[in-house]
Parts: C-alpha cells; sequence; structure tokens
C-alpha cells in the first residue's frame, strides 16, 4: 500500500503518487479485543466494500482477547507486553493491521484510550518516559507497515498532566519508525471539542487535525464553530467521530436516534466546510455487541442498550445501515472532478441561513465546479455569475443513491433550482460544472 503525505497546499490528504486520499474512516474501537480473526476479516471485508479507507481501533486495553490474554503479562504494574504466540494479545493487533492491508484499509491505532490516561490504579503512563518507550516499542513493531495513521487521545478532557504522556508517545513513535516511512499522525478529542482546544495548541507532531463533534444537536450540524479552531491552522482536518449512527441524541433516550439522513447531513456540511474526509461510528459496531447481546468488555453501552433503544441485532446487522451504506457517495463525488483547489463557497447560495425545519444549505467549489447541498430538498437560489465561464452544465446528484442526473444547460445567472423530492431523508446535492468540457449530451435545454 501506499504510504500517505500532506498535499503541499497543506488542507488535504495525499498517496504517495500524487493522488488524492478522502479519509472515510469508521470507528471500531474494540475491534482488537473483542473479535475473532474470521470476524475481523468479515467485518473488513464490508467496510471495504462500502468504500471505507480508515479503520480506527485502539491498541492497548484494559480487557482481555477472545483467547483470555491481555496486553500486558502484568496489566497495570509494568510495560512487559505480552506477544508470545498465536493467540497473545499483540498477535490480535497485528492481525487488524494485516488484513486491513489485505483489504487495502489504513489502520487508524490509538496507542491508549481515555481510561488509560486517567485511572488511578495504573502508573504506567503517567509521565514521558514510559509513554515514550511504549511509543518508540509500538512503532518499532510496525514501522514497515504503510498503512498506519497515528491517533493520541481518544476520547480524553485533557489535563494538565497529559501533555507529557501525549509529547512521550509522539517523540517515541517518531524515534521507533524508519526513517524512510512516516506515518501521519493526528488527536482525537473528547466531543464536543477539537485537537487544538483539547491540547491548547497546534502541537508540531500532528500532521492533521481531529476533531469529535460527538452526539449532541448543539455542535453537531455546526461545521463552521466546529472547526474556528482548526481552519487557521493551515493543516488538514476531519471530524474522526460525529454523531453515530442509531445512537440517542444529546444522550436523552426519549429524544430521537441519529439516522442515516442526519449522519449524511452532518458528513456532507463538515467536508464542504473544508475537511479532508469524514469519519463514521454506530456504538454497536464502535463495541461489537453481539447478538444475543453481552455485557464482556463494554459494560457502559451494554447498560444503555435497553433504555437508549439501540438495535439489539448485533453488530453484523449494523454493518448495512442507511449512513453506512451511503457514505461511499460522499467519497466519490468528491474524487470526481480537480480535488486539491475545493474550499467552502457560502458566496454562492442566496438562501443558506440556518432553516429549522429544512437545514442549513452549504457550498463548496473548486476553479471551475461547484456542489451545493440541500439537506432536506429545499430549494436552492444560486448566484451562478460566480462560476466564470461561458455556459453551466447542472445537474442533480443523489446522496442516498450516488446517481446523477442532468437537469440543463444554463448562462451564468441567478438561478433558483428546485430539488426532484423534499422532506426529511431527501437529500441532494446540485452540481453545476463549468470550463471547457466534453459534454455530448444532445437535445438538451439550454435556459438563457
Amino acid at each position: 500500500m501506499q504510504k500517505l503525505q500532506i498535499h503541499e497546499n497543506g488542507r488535504f490528504i495525499q498517496y504517495e503518487d500524487g493522488s488524492p486520499f478522502f479519509y472515510l474512516g469508521d470507528t471500531a474501537w474494540d475491534l482488537v479485543h473483542r473479535l475473532t480473526k474470521e470476524e475481523k476479516n468479515q467485518y473488513m471485508s464490508v467496510r471495504a466494500s462500502q468504500g471505507f479507507n480508515v479503520i480506527q481501533c485502539v491498541a492497548l486495553s484494559d480487557f482481555p482477547n477472545k483467547h483470555g490474554r491481555f496486553a500486558l503479562k502484568e496489566p497495570k504494574t509494568s510495560l512487559d507486553f505480552d506477544d508470545d504466540g498465536a493467540y497473545s494479545y499483540w498477535a490480535g493487533v497485528d492481525e487488524c493491521v494485516e488484513l486491513a492491508e489485505k483489504y487495502g484499509l489504513y489502520v487508524g491505532l490509538l496507542p491508549l484510550w481515555n481510561a488509560s490516561y486517567n485511572d488511578p490504579e495504573t502508573t504506567l503512563f503517567k509521565g514521558y518516559e514510559p509513554s515514550f518507550e511504549y511509543g518508540k516499542w509500538l512503532a518499532e513493531r510496525y514501522k514497515d507497515k504503510t498503512n498506519i495513521i497515528w491517533i493520541l487521545g481518544g476520547d480524553v478532557y485533557v489535563k494538565p498532566h497529559m501533555h507529557e504522556i501525549f509529547d512521550g508517545l509522539a517523540a517515541g513513535i517518531k524515534a521507533g519508525e524508519a526513517d524512510d516511512n512516516h506515518h501521519l499522525m493526528t488527536f482525537h478529542p473528547r466531543g464536543p471539542s477539537d485537537s487544538i482546544a483539547e491540547l491548547g495548541c497546534d502541537k508540531d507532531y500532528l500532521d492533521f487535525l481531529g476533531s469529535q463533534s460527538g452526539h449532541t444537536v448543539d455542535w453537531s450540524y455546526e461545521p463552521t464553530n466546529l472547526f474556528k479552531n482548526l481552519i487557521p491552522t493551515g493543516k488538514p482536518f476531519v471530524d474522526l467521530e460525529p454523531h453515530y449512527e442509531d445512537h440517542v441524541a444529546n444522550w436523552i433516550a426519549d429524544y430521537r436516534r441519529w439516522d442515516g439522513s442526519d449522519i449524511r447531513e452532518g458528513a456532507y456540511e463538515s467536508v464542504f466546510a473544508g475537511a479532508c474526509g469524514q469519519g463514521y461510528g454506530n456504538p454497536i459496531i464502535a463495541f461489537f455487541l453481539y447478538e444475543p447481546l453481552t455485557q464482556y468488555g463494554c459494560t457502559f453501552y451494554f447498560g444503555h442498550l435497553e433504555k437508549y433503544g439501540y438495535d439489539t441485532k448485533g453488530w453484523q446487522h449494523a454493518l448495512r445501515h442507511e449512513g453506512a451504506e451511503s457514505l461511499r457517495h460522499l467519497k466519490n463525488l468528491r474524487l470526481s472532478r480537480p480535488y486539491f483547489n475545493f474550499r467552502p463557497a457560502p458566496e454562492l447560495v442566496l438562501n443558506s441561513d440556518d432553516d429549522f425545519l429544512f437545514g442549513k444549505i452549504s457550498a463548496a467549489r473548486g476553479d471551475d465546479y461547484a456542489f451545493i447541498y440541500s439537506p432536506y430538498g429545499r430549494e436552492i437560489e444560486v448566484d451562478c455569475s460566480q462560476i466564470n465561464t461561458q455556459f453551466i452544465r447542472a445537474s442533480w446528484f443523489n446522496p442516498r443513491t450516488g446517481e446523477e442526473k442532468l437537469i440543463c444547460y444554463l448562462k451564468p445567472r441567478k438561478t433558483i433550482f428546485q430539488p426532484e423530492t423534499w422532506g426529511k431523508g431527501q437529500d441532494w446535492v446540485l452540481i453545476l460544472d463549468g470550463g471547457k468540457r466534453d459534454w455530448k449530451e444532445i437535445g438538451q435545454i439550454i435556459h438563457d
């Protein structure tokens, strides 16, 4: 697999050969220890077929793997890693990396999770040196693998003493990497927040930045607010953990659960606000809950299943939920036009103000094309004169199916477009193509 790099404009990620990499990541926190090798293969096969290219999971857990083996030979007492034999804990991490490579997936690997920073019973990661030691050991283990992305943090509110832990991990990882195989690094904060707000500054070792819009209404659809700390850095950024599909909004059982259309609404608005990709999650998959549901290794969510009404058919069933199936179309849409000159373009839309019933219309553009997203099929008032071309080719893109349908050709002017359907779950993207293109459709109306 190709190594990943930051594009020269500082806003996007690319492959080593210079082609664009759209980050589409799935949250699979407990993948390493919750699944057998066969189940890991099943999971990755489905996610690869759905267009995902990053699997976000935790390396070191306090829970044992399916064979009863822990990450450390003496948990919480010393950095004595259990990597002996085919069924060891770290053999299970190796399985994830190798299976991901088989399916062309990158592993967004978190060295530690929340409890490892906060657990008062452990002294393993309470300073720079042990963190450096672990980071170096981990990086040396995977220094020859090109499909690793390091994700520091892990749903954690950063306290003052944690800075030396993150600094130690980052320095250890850099020390353990091969000279010719740098792996990109980012940070996953607690939500709703972002890596700059949590760390207090832009750490030099972060190649791109992360946010977690989380599961509350106030932040979920506000990329401008969500990314306010990230845009000025000039680095790529991505919402690593947006609201989970099938998760209750605001953690209120009687309120509502996020569905596939909510997932798309947040994703399109984030990407059109400048993000270099999008994360995705489902609580049943993040902690790999089975049918019949079991408490082992996922006490928190198990205790909330009945209260919040989650999908109780297990993680294999949840793999095929609507949001997970449809995000590939966002990725394909972005890759369908010139990639690296893409930028937010609110100036194109004349009715982009927030609307409680019909959502906020968001827009982005390249040099000679534009994408405008209407989450509930609301009409779009566009100033097409902003696109410097003789004629514009207008088409509808269906985010649910990935289909593109020609509307008409028109001269650049102010125009109103009404999507084919409207209402909850009836989202549309208006595509405006200008410039010199090979347009071969015959008999289409050119609107003056």
